[in-house]
């Protein structure tokens, strides 16, 4: 993804929070759904864009978007996890020698 896509979509997403704090769900949405489009793997996007489905009293939109955004935080959480074991198998090694 290009920087300034990765800057766009935080804008969006910003902005998407400031609407969300005055109450305006839909078009929070709106630039969360950008975000999202620009960045497809924005956990936060789609985990704030679930809880203005949820406002709307779209349940089954909010439902979806914050299942996505569990799966995502997920495999970052696993990515994490896995560079952690990598670097203290890095440490022993190291320390062996």
């Amino acid at each position: 993804m290009a920087k300034q896509d990765q800057e766009l979509a935080k804008k969006y997403f910003n902005s998407g929070i400031e609407k969300s704090k005055k109450d305006e769900y839909e078009l929070a949405i709106e630039d969360y759904t950008k975000a999202i489009e620009l960045k497809p793997d924005y956990a936060e996007a789609y985990y704030y864009r679930g809880g203005s489905w949820l406002r709307l009293g779209e349940r089954e939109k909010a439902k979806e978007d914050l299942d996505v955004a569990r799966d995502l935080a997920m495999d970052a959480i696993i990515a994490l996890d896995k560079i952690g074991q990598d670097y203290e198998r890095a440490w022993k090694i190291l320390g062996n020698m």
